[in-house]
């Protein structure tokens, strides 16, 4: 897939130095690359922005500021030219956000299945009974 044509907006230096954020980066790669050929086929574009990364300072979650974001995203990337936006969540919060707005889910992958180059876990405190995912999703604006 062609990704010049795409808008993507990123991490804190912060959040990228962090352990937790590398092994969350390597499954939201892992989710957008298992679920490529389901967006061409469904989607047929190789213009899009992808929205890759987005976070709310601790603080300041629960107070509205993820779905307001989404919010005045959609139509500014929509007023930019882009057709569809593609994304991925890894949070229940935000998943729900993204149904909400009308993103419709592509592909999951789940925490608990996740292994590290030596075959162990890779989130350790995700048992075997947790269905907590990270998803890839898309909406057509």
């Amino acid at each position: 897939m062609d990704r010049r044509n795409t808008f993507s907006f990123g991490p804190s230096e912060e959040e990228k130095n962090s352990a937790n954020f590398t092994k969350i980066l390597k499954c939201i790669t892992q989710v957008i690359a298992e679920a490529d050929w389901i967006f061409q086929r469904d989607y047929h574009c190789n213009f899009y922005a992808e929205i890759f990364i987005t976070s709310i300072a601790e603080q300041h979650r629960g107070c509205g500021l993820g779905k307001e974001m989404y919010k005045r995203m959609l139509p500014f990337l929509k007023s930019k030219g882009f057709p569809v936006i593609r994304s991925t969540f890894t949070s229940p919060k935000t998943r729900n956000i993204a149904r909400g707005l009308g993103f419709h889910e592509m592909h999951r992958i789940y925490f608990k299945d996740q292994k590290d180059e030596q075959g162990r876990k890779l989130f350790p405190l995700a048992a075997d009974g947790n269905e907590e995912f990270i998803n890839d999703t898309a909406i057509v604006l």
